[in-house]
């Protein structure tokens, strides 16, 4: 079904190709348009600054798409990460509707680097039910760079780069008032979900300033068949920004605060005792950013600090809370937080507790456009601190650090855009002793070399054909290696491995795009070639202590291929078509060697991996299955006193998922459809802009389905049909 798509779909491009190139002439100048065309902020050319420098949608040598404007409040979800479920090749790891990660053609957790502003996001990203803490009703802008991106951002980019561009003190060159402000309110009614935010902002005397706080509340998921219990959550987000700016550069300070409580619906034919699971999550990060403007070169630098606190506690009902002393301000030394609050803790049975301190520094050199070069020189730095708290042990306590040089180069030659870049890394970290995970105090470091090359030909105006390939890095992260215990969020028994190796990939890439002022289209192939690629199975083997599965880190080499096509069209001044189809396999490439394989803890279990493992070309686990996509939005640029109205008919079509790891669970296929209505309004004052309204119905005919990529996909069912209302109301105060 999805290749006959994708041949269909392919075939009415090049058809209607003439009536979208007509407006054009020889020159590529548009002529015999209308005065007042229809606003279509998503059709328009793409920038991304998740890149270095700034590339338009048909020179970039790698695929990037970007969410912002009306388009992002339309989208706007349950989660940060939710909002990205109808960008081509990206979708999400969902632990109920309260958590989310992205995953990028096939790869997420530590292979993809979500980032703000771009200030990589550090927060304990090994667990598959770890969010990404981030307030989703305090965004400006989210931008996706697909494929390897580690030349720019080291280890981490595998699969790609999330970056969420905040919302902040607005700068002077934005002409903003002196007082202004913004309410926001989303609510879902599949489970109770409401959510409200209120900031105000404004600029004195080149001084931009912002406040902004926001809360969030949710009951059960409630599917075709009924509630799901203990799948409920609460977050709390504050944040603080300061800007200046002039003809010298910019420079802001932006600080934030994330608290969570979410439920965790356990598998109620693992858990022994049946305990109502939680995680309590605390996020806090602190961003410097300057950007000082010389003759020719730009110097950029970014520094961040964040101090994340992620418990796991088996059963609400004997928690019993204490005092968060590790992130009290009195507290500024690391050690004696950690011993004044390792006292406390252990009066009751605080499940895991793990801490998290990482400080972060980039600087970049932009060198002005000089005979067709333009390009960047940057360095990376990053430090942690890491303490296994509780009365739980997971993973040992570490110090990281990392350092990483990079040279990125564009040359611009006609109609073709050659790109290269080379960096170098290396990390290392310091183990502490566990005695309850049975590890010895040791060092491990890692060292690698990576680097990539593009280019773009323009074979004319709306049209262009770009080839890249990129060798990726990734070190093994202290869980993969040292994970020994109970992980109440993920209900596993989690193995490390202590013989892991660095993942090594190769990414190839080719992409065909298309682009005017009535169509934007991309047809793209890619294949990743992994050494030692890191993943956890599940060993058949049951944890006589917590009754919970036992996963094993191993590793092998493995192949992530496939292609995604993706179209936006204005069909006529009041119809607009978008759809895309997602195509991806991912398979191991060879026998699992048992020397490299530990049998700590094993009891002799090497019999059923060889039983297991025997077979090349197994598939790999939680792959995304193949999926498309059909939208139909009508629109006007005003009906009677609505301004920009519109209503939309989606239609999302994903395959079954039969290629899965031994003991995964398949999933079957399923279709689903969501209406859409919206419009805006006029702002209270003249100089307001205006305030948008959305509504919708996800899933209307009440499916029930199982999505491949949810974490509850063993024993329950997705969302049943969902409500959503959603508004945005400016306002001015002082102007």
């Amino acid at each position: 079904m999805i290749i006959k798509s994708l041949y269909c779909i392919i075939i009415f491009l090049f058809l209607t190709q003439s009536l979208f190139t007509k407006d054009f002439n020889n020159k590529g100048k548009k002529v015999g348009t209308d005065k007042k065309p229809v606003p279509k902020p998503e059709v328009s050319g793409i920038n991304v600054t998740a890149k270095s420098p700034a590339s338009e949608f048909l020179t970039s040598p790698q695929s990037a798409n970007v969410l912002k404007g009306r388009q992002l409040k339309r989208q706007r979800g349950e989660n940060i990460m939710s909002s990205l479920n109808n960008t081509p090749g990206v979708s999400t790891l969902t632990t109920g509707a309260g958590s989310a990660k992205p995953v990028i053609r096939g790869l997420t957790g530590q292979r993809v680097l979500v980032m703000t502003d771009g200030v990589r996001q550090e927060e304990q990203q090994f667990g598959d039910d770890h969010t990404v803490n981030l307030d989703a009703l305090d965004v400006d802008r989210i931008e996706v760079v697909k494929g390897p991106a580690g030349v720019l951002y080291g280890s981490d980019a595998l699969g790609g780069v999330v970056n969420i561009i905040r919302s902040k003190a607005p700068m002077t060159k934005e002409n903003p008032k002196k007082l202004s402000g913004q309410f926001t309110y989303n609510s879902f009614s599949n489970n109770k979900q409401d959510a409200g935010a209120l900031s105000l902002f404004g600029n004195t005397n080149g001084i931009g300033y912002k406040v902004s706080s926001n809360t969030r509340k949710a009951g059960k998921i409630t599917t075709p068949k009924g509630k799901l219990p203990n799948t409920g959550f609460s977050e709390e987000n504050k944040s603080v920004s300061l800007s200046a700016d002039g003809i010298w550069g910019n420079v802001y300070l932006d600080t934030f605060k994330r608290e969570q409580v979410q439920d965790v619906y356990n598998n109620p034919n693992e858990i022994l005792q049946g305990g109502q699971s939680f995680r309590k999550m605390t996020h806090e990060k602190t961003h410097l950013h300057s950007l000082f403007i010389f003759s020719y070169f730009n110097l950029e630098t970014d520094t961040g600090y964040q101090r994340n606190n992620t418990r796991e506690i088996p059963d609400k009902n004997i928690f019993v809370p204490i005092q968060y002393t590790l992130l009290d301000s009195s507290v500024d030394d690391f050690t004696k937080g950690y011993e004044i609050y390792q006292v406390t803790g252990e009066k009751q049975k605080q499940g895991l507790n793990l801490l998290l301190d990482t400080s972060t520094l980039d600087v970049k050199l932009h060198h002005r456009p000089a005979n067709g070069f333009q390009g960047t020189i940057g360095f990376s730095g990053m430090q942690q601190r890491s303490a296994t708290i509780g009365t739980e042990a997971l993973i040992p306590g570490y110090a990281l650090t990392n350092y990483g040089g990079f040279l990125y180069e564009q040359y611009s030659l006609g109609n073709l855009t050659f790109s290269a870049g080379l960096r170098a890394d290396k990390r290392g970290v310091d183990v502490k002793s566990n005695s309850e995970l049975g590890n010895l105090e040791q060092t491990k470091n890692f060292s690698a070399s990576t680097g990539s090359i593009g280019t773009v030909w323009r074979l004319f105006k709306p049209f262009a054909i770009a080839v890249s390939a990129g060798k990726g890095f990734r070190a093994p992260t202290v869980f993969e290696l040292f994970a020994n215990g109970v992980h109440e969020g993920t209900g596993r028994y989690e193995n490390g491995n202590l013989n892991l190796k660095p993942e090594i990939s190769i990414n190839r890439e080719l992409s065909f795009r298309f682009a005017t002022s009535k169509i934007h289209s991309e047809l793209t192939f890619f294949e990743n070639n992994f050494q030692n690629y890191i993943y956890s199975t599940n060993k058949g083997q049951i944890d006589p202590t917590s009754g919970l599965p036992i996963y094993q880190y191993r590793q092998d080499k493995a192949t992530i291929s496939g292609g995604e096509f993706s179209i936006q069209a204005e069909l006529t001044k009041w119809l607009i078509l978008e759809g895309g189809i997602d195509i991806l396999k991912g398979s191991v490439k060879k026998t699992y060697d048992k020397r490299n394989f530990s049998l700590d803890n094993t009891n002799g279990l090497d019999r059923i991996f060889d039983d297991l493992y025997s077979q090349h070309g197994h598939a790999l686990p939680r792959m995304t299955p193949n999926r498309s996509r059909l939208e139909l939005r009508f629109t006007q640029e005003r009906l009677f006193s609505l301004y920009n109205p519109y209503f939309s008919i989606r239609g999302r079509f994903v395959d079954s998922q039969t290629r899965v790891d031994k003991l995964e669970t398949k999933t079957n296929s399923y279709n689903l459809y969501d209406f859409g209505f919206g419009f805006e309004l006029p702002g209270i004052r003249k100089d307001s802009e205006k305030a948008s309204f959305d509504f919708g119905i996800q899933n209307v005919f009440n499916k029930s389905y199982v999505d491949h990529l949810s974490r509850y996909k063993d024993y329950a069912l997705n969302p049943g049909i969902n409500m959503t209302f959603k508004i945005t109301i400016p306002f001015t105060i002082l102007n």
